[in-house]
């Protein structure tokens, strides 16, 4: 990073001037004074408030979401779909212990902010597996993805078209490309390149912020394009709602977190008797999201109820549940396998686990299959070329 930044020193700045190229590599220092801190409510002061308050909010949250995971668990009749809704529903009390976290260590916030991202990185891509096993649950949903005559040249016959490719890698590139981010984070605020009030090219503030950017705005325009290639058989599991649900916390969290910088910019908000530079800086865009997790755990009760997966006995049992939740192998391997390849594992576990049929228009090969034999496997010779 620092190589690429001196190489392009010139460019950016159109000056060789040694004593300016000192200066622009210096990070503006923190002005972290203010005036002496007071109670904010009784004996406490503001910051142990917020940290009251942002613990009591992800319990909450936590707690709600919870119950709703083991509902699902209890009644774990479609492993596959499942258990990627699971991983979307953990992403609130994710959220949450961060977001109090960041509060209540007050010095670690820029260290641990970008976690925020990596875990709506998890839950973007369980998201795109669970739409394509919904589209899979409908008749010619194989078609749909994999293109028209799919089905009839055989199962998993050739490989997926271009536009499926170029969509799937959009949303899964999230998850590397967040990890990088947030090491890159750590990094630079270690050996003091980071200079979050700096946007100059030569601190790492500027870049990272860029390509979080690129990154997540890819990511969620690919997911969105998926659902619009698909909407018509997508459209009754209200996919919207649950995007809308998951996607708006860290929609939320950037605009918070942008509009509290712009405040703070101009004085509007700034160290007072009872906010620290700290509670400024990192803590108050954390706490109002702490306690905007709540709303959106009570929200998860409507978009993913487990009442669909009730009508038949689970496949396997809560602790399986839990396991297959937070085994990330599939999406980790889902670069390598593709879509195709993935698909043809999520058949071989639905035939293995007896996975309930949702819809009962499904193709036979689709979740629980008409065409299976349940004592020597399945009949259909399509379905035992591809298991």
């Amino acid at each position: 990073m620092h190589a690429i930044v001196l190489s392009t020193r010139g460019l950016f700045s159109g000056k060789d001037d040694d004593s300016n190229s000192t200066s622009q590599h210096i990070c503006p220092v923190k002005d972290t004074t203010g005036p002496t801190i007071v109670p904010f409510v009784g004996t406490l002061t503001y910051h142990q408030f917020s940290v009251i308050l942002a613990g009591a909010c992800a319990l909450l949250s936590a707690l709600v979401v919870c119950v709703l995971i083991a509902t699902h668990a209890m009644n774990y009749s479609n492993p596959v779909q499942q258990r990627q809704i699971i991983r979307v529903m953990l992403l609130i009390p994710w959220v949450a212990l961060f977001s109090f976290l960041i509060v209540w260590q007050e010095g670690a916030g820029d260290y641990l902010v970008e976690s925020l991202d990596f875990g709506c990185a998890i839950a973007l891509s369980s998201f795109l597996l669970l739409m394509c096993d919904f589209v899979l649950s409908h008749r010619g949903g194989f078609d749909d993805l994999f293109g028209q005559g799919a089905w009839s040249r055989g199962a998993f016959a050739g490989s997926s078209p271009q536009w499926l490719k170029r969509l799937w890698y959009g949303v899964l590139q999230f998850i590397p490309t967040s990890i990088i981010i947030w090491i890159a984070t750590i990094i630079s605020l270690a050996v003091g390149t980071y200079c979050k009030q700096s946007n100059n090219i030569h601190f790492a503030h500027i870049w990272i912020t860029a390509l979080k950017l690129i990154v997540t705005t890819v990511a969620i325009l690919s997911a969105l394009k998926f659902y619009g290639k698909n909407k018509t058989k997508l459209q009754q599991h209200r996919i919207l709602l649950k995007l809308f649900t998951f996607k708006s916390i860290i929609g939320l969290n950037v605009l918070q977190t942008f509009v509290i910088s712009i405040l703070s910019g101009h004085n509007v908000l700034k160290p007072s008797k009872y906010l620290t530079y700290h509670d400024v800086d990192t803590g108050l865009a954390s706490l109002i999201l702490a306690c905007e997790m709540p709303i959106f755990s009570i929200l998860m009760l409507f978009a993913f109820p487990s009442t669909p997966y009730r009508s038949s006995g689970p496949a396997a049992g809560p602790l399986s549940a839990i396991v297959d939740a937070f085994n990330i192998s599939d999406l980790l391997s889902a670069f390598i396998r593709g879509p195709m390849r993935l698909v043809r594992e999520q058949q071989r576990q639905i035939l293995r686990q007896d996975s309930m049929r949702v819809d009962a228009g499904a193709d036979p090969m689709l979740n629980t299959y008409e065409g299976d034999d349940h004592n020597g496997g399945p009949k259909d010779p399509r379905i035992s070329s591809a298991v």
